[in-house]
């Protein structure tokens, strides 16, 4: 690992510190380092990006945008790709060279939309010191055009993240979302939860909404995820030959993380978390699009899945090549 930086020109005592994680996204990357800089914050912040050995100009641009901000940009630079290895470049790099109060994390291929989103998230930890973390509403846009395709939210309101929704679902929010106190991170990133295989999103949500405190949510759309994105791990599981592999051991992961978030509450949320590993096994084959299960076992909530999804499990199970030609229609393929 080689941190690139001027430490002289560097915040002493950075409040947050902008977390990124990129791979071969030099159609995006420019677009997430300049929804950092647009923010309107009154407190020093620091944005870390880690590099996982681009080759298709990425890190050139990093490289420029460190010589242009030295006091605002470290980037991190690998001589071997660290994801091939099975290494967190996010846990096991940039979190413990982040040296603020706070975290905010967004990744390469998305950003923010509102310049306010660190200034209100920074309000609202301060104004609630007990809780883990700030999350807010987000879009899901296109990949290439940035064309809005639905907004995410997760409650009408302001309001903390209920149990049932953590213990029931995988992600109630967007990543590019979080903002988390710094020592509530590092809790993580030191507990039983951190080793295990399941996804990084899904553990963080069940660890800081059981464990350290809580989430907030703020009603307010803040930023963008970019849906399919070239290299994004979503893309490569949809398209991908393998999927119902993916998608067998995604949903082992997640009911071991679950059984483990029962053993560290001591038993105190089971039926809650009974409750979510029946909705894990619903996700299960909803994403291997097992319609004919689906109905069998879980009618009324087949019901309540959105157009685009029971148009997505129908062609699939009755018109596999147009599902098929439209996944590659939509992605640009």
């Amino acid at each position: 690992m080689k941190v690139i930086e001027n430490a002289e020109l560097l915040a002493p005592e950075p409040v947050i510190s902008i977390l990124c994680i990129t791979f071969n996204q030099i159609d995006y990357i420019a677009g997430a380092l300049d929804s950092f800089l647009a923010q309107d914050v009154d407190v020093p912040i620091e944005i870390l990006v880690n590099d996982d050995c681009s080759t298709d100009g990425t890190t050139e641009v990093l490289l420029d945008y460190q010589r242009r901000h030295p006091d605002l940009f470290r980037i991190v630079t690998h001589e071997e790709n660290q994801y091939s290895r099975g290494v967190s470049p996010m846990g096991q790099f940039l979190v413990p060279l982040a040296r603020g109060r706070f975290i905010a994390m967004c990744e390469g291929d998305d950003y923010w939309t509102d310049p306010t989103k660190l200034r209100l998230q920074l309000h609202v930890m301060s104004e609630r010191p007990e809780i883990a973390a700030c999350v807010h509403a987000n879009e899901n846009v296109q990949a290439a055009t940035k064309r809005r395709i639905s907004t995410v939210r997760y409650a009408e309101g302001d309001c903390m993240i209920a149990l049932a929704d953590i213990v029931s679902r995988s992600q109630c929010y967007a990543t590019n979302s979080l903002f988390v106190r710094a020592e509530a991170m590092r809790a993580y990133h030191g507990s039983a939860f951190f080793p295990l295989p399941a996804d990084g999103d899904h553990k963080m949500l069940v660890h800081f909404g059981l464990i350290d405190g809580g989430i907030y949510y703020i009603d307010r759309v803040m930023s963008a995820y970019r849906v399919l994105s070239k290299n994004s791990v979503n893309r490569t599981m949809l398209l991908g030959p393998n999927t119902a592999k993916v998608a067998k051991r995604k949903h082992d992961n997640r009911v071991e993380l679950l059984e483990l978030a029962d053993r560290e509450t001591g038993g105190v949320y089971h039926d809650d978390i009974e409750r979510g590993i029946d909705c894990i096994h619903y996700a299960y084959y909803r994403d291997i699009r097992d319609l004919k299960t689906l109905r069998a076992r879980w009618p009324e909530r087949l019901e309540m899945e959105g157009p685009l999804a029971r148009i997505d499990l129908f062609l699939y199970t009755y018109a596999r090549p147009l599902h098929k030609l439209a996944l590659n229609v939509y992605c640009r393929l």
